[in-house]
């Protein structure tokens, strides 16, 4: 792919792949974006300058707390494959991912000197209200889901702006640039991602594929079709009617009865629209959001979509996630589209599938895109009753660093492990789905339901979409504005 060695530079988990298998690279942050690449675009040739560390970059602070607690508030509700144990946990057991999260914050605990507990409830949200309200400092760093963090603490004045925190590097490359960017209505940044935790890459959307219909059907191979930038909507319509069958011949197509092309859920358009280059909303360069749906890019590429994902005899909807997860496991759907927790319920699955991105619209797309979904992506948040903010601050940094080495290979291993990912080409895959999400502000606030009305659009009868944004537009940009002015409140 032309812009191979983009990826690269885009974020510290591509670094961590390379890690994982033995080989040695520079900072990316260090590097010049338009530094000339070799003739296979990989690694830059070796010259007589020394490495520089992230030390070097970013070096390592050095505090004690003085065995300061710090208390997190987590949710942990029990709804599909969406709970992690990210932050810390009581004692090593032998499982990768877990053990990786018990040393990373142990080493924090200790070069620090403080403590760190965690609390799961169903509603993070509400609590921290309530102790804003009361004005008790009882947890000073929340876990939550992008959607609740944004729509009903940040608006209310409740999360710190982390902007204000000295002790926060918010350029370092362990957090999530992309959210950093994407949400910081009027560049106030109240949420973080990154490397610190795998909660927050739980929303990020694709695609699986079942392996062994590639090898029925005699498919060309499909991670050489994205590498090589062939993977398109287009493609995918073409492999969505090969596999689609009706296997009771009883000339009519149902979920439980037959084989499908697609299988997907009802958000799926959006999912396709981020994946050719759309938004719903964006920030302008003061930070402040505008809508962008209806645009004619945005209307030309949903017609496209329309026209695949209107076919009722090749794809179908699951009503609940049992039915994703159920009727692939089956083998009756050679391709999922969903969002990575989603993908934790498959790994009973016998048969071997695949891991693959979202497609793009066309092969003249230059990179592959891929979005998010803010109602399952987990991140961090400060809560304005923090008394202690500059220390949060500084343990954050620290856990993001000391995650780059652990928690973030760890995860690749545990997907490999527990047979979510079923071969090193997913491991591949999953980097640069990873290295390409983009944040949907409209979907993160979801004004005036303008997320949510693109799920009732699939729901109703095929209709333009013009007169069904036109109609609901006026209470998108009144709910937009007043997001505006209430993020005016935070210092």
């Amino acid at each position: 792919m032309a812009t191979k060695h983009r990826h690269a530079l885009k974020t510290v988990s591509f670094l961590l792949l390379l890690l994982l298998a033995g080989l040695v690279f520079v900072l990316a942050s260090c590097a010049k974006p338009d530094e000339p690449q070799n003739e296979q675009g990989g690694e830059r040739q070796q010259t007589a300058e020394p490495t520089t560390s992230i030390d070097d970059v970013y070096p390592y602070p050095d505090h004690d707390f003085g065995g300061a607690e710090i208390k997190v508030l987590s949710r942990k509700d029990g709804y599909g494959g969406q709970d992690f144990e990210d932050i810390c946990v009581e004692e090593m057991n032998g499982e990768v991912l877990n053990d990786a999260v018990y040393k990373r914050t142990m080493t924090v605990e200790e070069k620090y000197n403080v403590k760190i507990d965690i609390a799961y409830v169903a509603d993070p949200v509400g609590t921290v209200t309530k102790n804003v309200k009361a004005g008790e400092d009882a947890h000073q760093i929340v876990q939550e889901k992008l959607w609740y963090l944004q729509q009903n603490l940040a608006t209310q004045n409740y999360l710190t702006n982390l902007r204000k925190i000295g002790s926060i590097t918010l350029e370092a490359p362990w957090y999530n640039q992309s959210i950093i960017k994407d949400v910081a209505i009027s560049k106030k940044v109240t949420v973080l991602g990154g490397d610190m935790t795998v909660s927050d890459k739980s929303g990020v959307g694709g695609v699986v594929f079942n392996k062994q219909m590639v090898l029925d059907y005699g498919l060309e191979d499909m991670y050489k079709m994205v590498r090589e930038g062939r993977w398109t909507l287009d493609r995918l319509d073409e492999l969505m009617k090969l596999t689609s069958k009706d296997l009771n011949g009883d000339g009519k197509m149902k979920l439980e009865d037959d084989q499908w092309g697609l299988l997907a859920e009802h958000l799926v358009n959006w999912m396709f629209l981020i994946g050719c280059g759309n938004r719903l909303a964006d920030l302008d360069s003061d930070g402040i959001p505008y809508i962008t749906a209806g645009s004619p890019k945005f209307l030309s590429d949903l017609d496209r979509i329309l026209d695949i994902l209107y076919d009722d005899q090749n794809r179908i909807f699951g009503p609940r996630i049992e039915d994703y997860t159920e009727t692939f496991m089956e083998n009756r759907a050679f391709m999922q589209v969903n969002a990575m927790s989603t993908f934790f319920l498959l790994r009973g699955m016998e048969t071997d599938f695949g891991i693959i991105p979202i497609p793009k619209l066309n092969e003249q797309q230059e990179e592959y895109i891929t979005d998010i979904s803010p109602f399952v992506s987990r991140v961090i948040a400060i809560p304005i009753s923090c008394q202690n903010p500059e220390t949060i601050g500084a343990v954050l940094d620290a856990m993001g660093r000391e995650s780059t080495n652990t928690v973030v290979p760890a995860y690749f291993d545990n997907m490999l492990n527990n047979k979510i990912a079923r071969d090193e080409e997913s491991i591949e895959m999953l980097q640069l789905i990873f290295d390409t999400v983009v944040y949907d502000i409209g979907s993160v606030f979801n004004w005036g339901n303008l997320w949510i009305m693109h799920q009732q659009f699939m729901d109703g009868a095929r209709k333009s979409y013009v007169p069904f944004l036109e109609k609901n537009l006026p209470a998108v940009e009144k709910a937009m504005q007043k997001t505006i002015d209430e993020m005016q409140n935070i210092n």
